[in-house]
């Protein structure tokens, strides 16, 4: 049985790589944006599918966050559990705060942040995915897990938007920067309590060799508040040619 579960959640199942941009991660990409596509438009041809595929996708998010800490002592990819699983990332914070904004009317004020950080990080993680970097195994766990886990984090916020239970509002985007700042806190609480060296939210440690550690907080604050206009753009455009061609039908 340990032999098994060993060679399942093993980062040496074969010879094949991935590495950044190439064609595993352009699938593993087209998985997770033609997915989140087709559920979308599920729901939107069928209104009634519509909280039930959201309460599966908040479910599966925090769960395959909780039950990675489980399997990581069986994967060779990881010394034990992994401290930098824990929440003080942003998008780990997001997987906790899922199944509160899902579940529980009364925090309704931030499901609007809670979705939006959640498309930002996701987004910046799969397009430069940093645990794909290593040359591992396109179906090894480390790969999967990682991809999957974002995946579902997207698919849940973009369906809050596609179903109308989030709107966007320009002015309330303060919300979101409020939330980044709050993030970067939780997160320097971490990096100096913690003895690992995580460096958690990327705050403490440059991850570019142009940049100094210095910067490296105001670097991440308007980096992700720079990705959520883009959301918001993005979101405006797609309602304008929507409501265009609802008037063109009608």
């Amino acid at each position: 049985m340990k032999e098994f579960f060993a060679w399942l959640f093993s980062q040496n199942n074969s010879n094949l790589k991935i590495g950044l941009f190439d064609g595993w991660h352009f699938l593993y990409l087209f998985i997770v944006f033609g997915g989140t596509l087709a559920l979308a438009l599920l729901g939107c041809k069928f209104p009634k599918l519509r909280t039930r595929l959201q309460k599966i996708m908040a479910y599966l998010t925090i769960g395959l966050y909780v039950i990675d800490f489980f399997i990581m002592p069986l994967a060779d990819s990881y010394d034990g559990i992994s401290a930098y699983k824990l929440p003080f990332n942003i998008c780990t914070i997001m997987a906790v705060l899922v199944p509160f904004v899902q579940f529980n009317p009364k925090l309704a004020k931030i499901r609007q942040p809670v979705v939006t950080l959640s498309i930002a990080s996701s987004l910046m993680w799969m397009c430069y995915p940093g645990t794909a970097l290593g040359g591992q195994p396109p179906f090894s766990y480390i790969i999967f897990q990682t991809f999957m886990y974002h995946g579902l984090l997207f698919c849940w916020a973009v369906l809050n938007l596609a179903y109308g239970e989030v709107t966007l509002h320009i002015k309330k985007i303060w919300k979101e920067f409020v939330g980044i700042l709050m993030i970067l806190v939780w997160a320097a609480f971490g990096n100096a309590v913690y003895p690992s060296e995580d460096n958690w939210f990327f705050i403490e440690k440059s991850i570019f060799p142009f940049l100094s550690d210095d910067v490296m907080p105001l670097m991440v604050v308007f980096s992700v508040f720079g990705v959520c206009l883009v959301i918001y753009g993005a979101y405006y455009a797609i309602c304008t040619i929507a409501k265009k061609k609802a008037k063109q039908t009608a």
